[in-house]
């Protein structure tokens, strides 16, 4: 009995005191201010993925790995190619090459992040001089983000952040397309000598100025926009300007890299020493169907 009354005793004391505390701040809860500061909410820019993976598709030299320069140079330097996947959204298939075996498989590009669509698999091929081998291969499998300092160079990073392979992109799409040589060693030259560059498909072919023209490309990436001409054959025809056809391809062989030239329809073709021996111009619509000819 003593419990149950006190109980309502105690319950009429609280609102008592709650009460009065109410009321003796009454007077500031009833205060507001004239105007509350409107909070500035600031925009986040958010790249669509779309513009992404354009920025990974194409071709890239792997040029440092596990904080190593990679010194190969020509057709055994590691690379690594990134086509975007047209049927699944946000994947890029990879293709790899660790300076001996090819690599193949796909990344689901997610932000900043990169999320494996299963394992690379692997050619079994064994090279006695491939250096970057294991290196290239245990950093594709660490790698789990990247990141671009500019469209043309790239850093694969692992989990903690920690570079593990820097890539380079090739920037010799301006190469692509059908050309007339104005120029070998800087002289003018009146021969039709035509050529077509497909840079992504290592190829070249065309018209020496006699006879027809294939061969293939090397993409030097690790010299910066570095090209070279290999395997270059050609039909075997008797011409009255041969010599014109023998100094151009004695010059195309000599090529280093390319630049383009001083307008947007020429580019020139240099050796090691920085000298131009070969000037493109670009040919128009009407001039390339009879390129073979």
């Amino acid at each position: 009995m003593k419990l149950t009354h006190f109980i309502p005793a105690l319950a009429i004391m609280a609102l008592t005191t709650t009460g009065c505390g109410s009321l003796r701040n009454s007077s500031k809860a009833d205060k507001t201010p004239d105007s509350v500061p409107a909070t500035k909410v600031e925009a986040v820019e958010v790249t669509p993925i779309s513009d992404i993976l354009k920025t990974f598709d194409g071709e890239w030299s792997i040029v440092e790995v596990n904080g190593e320069n990679v010194v190969v140079n020509g057709e055994n330097h590691p690379k690594l190619t990134f086509t975007i996947n047209e049927a699944t959204p946000g994947m890029v298939s990879v293709i790899g090459y660790n300076g001996c075996n090819y690599l193949n498989g796909a990344w689901n590009i997610k932000g900043s992040k990169i999320v494996p669509a299963g394992e690379l698999i692997s050619t079994m091929k064994a090279c006695d001089n491939a250096p970057y081998e294991y290196a290239v291969n245990q950093a594709l499998n660490q790698a789990e983000s990247y990141q671009f300092t500019d469209p043309s160079n790239m850093v694969l990073l692992s989990s903690t952040s920690t570079p593990l392979m820097k890539l380079r992109r090739h920037n010799l799409a301006f190469l692509n397309g059908a050309w007339r040589v104005t120029e070998i060693e800087g002289a003018a030259i009146s021969a039709n000598v035509r050529i077509v560059i497909d840079v992504d498909e290592h190829k070249i072919h065309g018209n020496a100025g006699c006879n027809v023209l294939n061969g293939d490309i090397i993409v030097n990436l690790d010299k910066g926009n570095g090209i070279e001409f290999k395997n270059l054959a050609t039909s075997r025809m008797m011409c009255p300007d041969i010599a014109t056809e023998q100094a151009f391809l004695l010059a195309l062989e000599s090529v280093d890299n390319a630049t383009k030239g001083s307008t947007p329809d020429t580019a020139l073709l240099k050796n090691a020493a920085g000298q131009t021996i070969i000037s493109l111009k670009r040919l128009s619509a009407a001039e390339i169907a009879d390129i073979d000819e």
